[in-house]
């Protein structure tokens, strides 16, 4: 099997592979009706740390937090927020804004259960729901990881473009939210321009944006017109998302946030209307609290974008982070952190809205074992909870301050893993081969190498890993002995040495360049 630019597998062969006589009546015979609608194995949302009632606790506590404490402010009210004042919520005695349950219950109700983030190639558009789970990026790395020398850098807007060009060819990775910070950015302008483009011009699949201000949502979203084609383009086809919480742990509005969050709406970016408290220092320590806590600032998002924009597409974006309480440093590859963020899954998949939450965050500074687990952990326990988004499941290190790209062609692998746990056994009728088994004990070869179930099977029943190491040993010896780390960086090199996408017209990156100041090179992007 191919995976995008990657040969990942070998066809087996045997001797025989079609039909034989007598096959048809000896079917005939062995037809089961009682297997006729057997399941197609578990949906993504088997797994459920929360019991139902534990499940109602946690929504009863979000809903009380909101009616009883509220949302603080910082300065003045933003307007949806005076909306929201002048439509049911008021203001306490504590000058906190009061949300009742009614009107939490009402922007659920508007909101959808499934939406289309759409990409620059129509093919790589995806559908976001509930138990559809699809693995991206996130980030704000600001080391990278030198693959050559083991040392961590600042990070650059070339590592932007590297990471998306990279992400471009991984299969398993489905969208491409920018994880290194360009760092050698003069302003924040310049930052949101730049980082726009390098994602634009390095992958055609979706991609993700946090921008700086509301100024900076209306220039990318320019960019992104001239890119489709003409003003307008983009709210009708959104190529990319936005990760955007409206507050500051804990349960405070952020005005300045709200500004940008009601300009990102209003523009028709796909929002992930995000909460991300840190147990023990933004958020109670108990485990409960912080995904109690996290879930209300989540739900008084979702009202404030309601309120910008009925029924916009948007995400329940709870990300409550740990803390390791001896340091109160953030452990993003802790078990506490997988079964928290599963929980925010269900919570959302019983409201019946797509869930955004963050897996993959290893504290291991390089994609050693520490690395391996952590990730594998954390990204499984998300996919199967139901996650529809799972953000920063590749590439990450250091509790997101640093990235690796090596680590981002190793972490596809993984997921493909992963995504195949998620697709569980098929029990059609076919799938449980009673005519296969006969064939091959009754007149058969007695192996099952050449049949043409296993033929058929190869591609579609199984998934190939490209780098994960299947060699015998001698193989492995004679292949220099090579670990997985060589290996992704082997493929690292090569596809940074070739792949310059070419999605953007040279004509429409003029129209780019003659509109911003753009600071990759022509040279840099293989247009020189």
């Amino acid at each position: 099997m191919t995976d995008g630019n990657r040969d990942t597998s070998k066809r087996p062969t045997g001797r025989h592979g079609g039909r034989r006589g007598g096959r048809e009546a000896r079917v005939r015979k062995r037809k089961d009706p009682r297997l006729a609608h057997s399941p197609q194995g578990p949906d993504a949302g088997a797994y459920k740390p929360l019991s139902q009632g534990q499940l109602e606790q946690v929504l009863d506590g979000a809903h009380h937090l909101l009616e009883t404490i509220g949302m603080g402010l910082s300065g003045e009210p933003p307007p949806a927020a005076r909306w929201m004042l002048e439509n049911g919520a008021r203001l306490s005695e504590h000058e906190r804004i009061l949300i009742p349950r009614a009107m939490v219950e009402d922007a659920l109700a508007k909101t959808p259960s499934s939406w289309i983030l759409h990409a620059l190639d129509p093919e790589r558009s995806i559908e976001i729901a509930p138990g559809r789970p699809h693995f991206g990026t996130a980030g704000g790395a600001v080391m990278i990881l030198d693959g050559e020398s083991g040392r961590y850098r600042e990070t650059t807007l070339l590592d932007v473009y590297d990471m998306a060009r990279l992400v471009d060819t991984l299969p398993n990775i489905h969208w491409c939210y920018r994880t290194p910070v360009a760092r050698d950015m003069e302003t924040a302008e310049l930052l949101d321009i730049n980082t726009a483009y390098a994602l634009l011009c390095g992958t055609s699949k979706p991609i993700g944006l946090s921008l700086s201000s509301a100024a900076n949502v209306r220039a990318v979203t320019r960019m992104f017109d001239i890119a489709l084609g003409g003003e307008g383009q983009f709210k009708r086809t959104p190529i990319a998302h936005m990760v955007q919480g409206a507050g500051v742990p804990p349960l405070r509005f952020s005005r300045e946030r709200c500004l940008i969050k009601e300009e990102v709406i209003r523009q028709g970016f796909p929002i992930m209307v995000a909460s991300a408290p840190q147990a023990g220092a933004t958020s109670p320590a108990a485990l409960a609290g912080s995904v109690v806590q996290a879930t209300a600032e989540v739900l008084a998002g979702i009202v404030y974008a309601n309120t910008v924009s009925s029924g916009c597409p948007l995400t329940f974006a709870a990300w409550p982070f740990v803390s390791d309480l001896r340091t109160g440093a953030m452990t993003g590859g802790s078990g506490e952190q997988a079964v928290l963020m599963a929980a925010a899954a269900q919570v959302a998949r019983h409201l019946n809205i797509p869930a955004s939450i963050a897996a993959g965050m290893t504290d291991a500074k390089l994609p050693d074992a520490q690395s391996g687990f952590e990730k594998g952990i954390t990204t499984t326990l998300a996919g199967h909870a139901g996650a529809a988004m799972i953000h920063e499941s590749a590439g990450m290190h250091a509790s997101l301050l640093g990235c690796s790209l090596e680590s981002f062609v190793i972490d596809d692998d993984m997921l493909g893993s992963v995504l195949r746990t998620i697709e569980g056994i098929n029990l059609s009728q076919s799938a449980l081969s009673f005519e296969t088994i006969a064939d091959v004990n009754i007149d058969g070869a007695g192996h099952y190498l050449g049949e043409a179930q296993t033929l058929d099977l190869i591609q579609s029943e199984y998934r190939y890993p490209a780098l994960s190491d299947r060699q015998s040993i001698v193989e492995w010896e004679e292949d220099g002995c090579q670990g997985m780390a060589e290996r992704a960086r082997a493929y690292t090199k090569r596809i940074l040495s070739n792949h310059h996408p070419v999605h953007i017209s040279a004509e429409t990156d003029d129209k780019i360049r003659a509109a911003f100041d753009i600071r990759l090179s022509k040279e840099v992007i293989g247009r020189g």
